[in-house]
């Protein structure tokens, strides 16, 4: 089974956090960081759900540069603290 890690990514914009998912148009407000992450799965879990009901899923992702995506990927969505781009 092949495994497509994403990396979410949290930056702070004034008073509140922005979680967002490289290369893909998913982003979420929160007042903490943890808050803004939550979201963010949440909103990444129904835009996976959509697409595959859709059945674009692999196409959507391999627009944005994730090639060779089928349905035997398991799709990762992790946040790191790390600063490493």
């Amino acid at each position: 089974m092949k495994t497509l890690v994403l990396r979410g990514e949290i930056s702070q914009m004034g008073d509140a956090f922005m979680a967002t998912v490289e290369k893909l148009p998913l982003f979420s407000r929160g007042d903490t960081p943890l808050e803004a992450e939550n979201r963010l799965v949440h909103d990444f879990r129904n835009w996976v759900q959509a697409c595959e009901e859709k059945g674009n899923l692999e196409q959507e992702l391999e627009d944005v540069g994730y090639a060779g995506v089928d349905d035997e990927t398991e799709i990762h969505l992790i946040f790191s603290d790390d600063e490493e781009g």
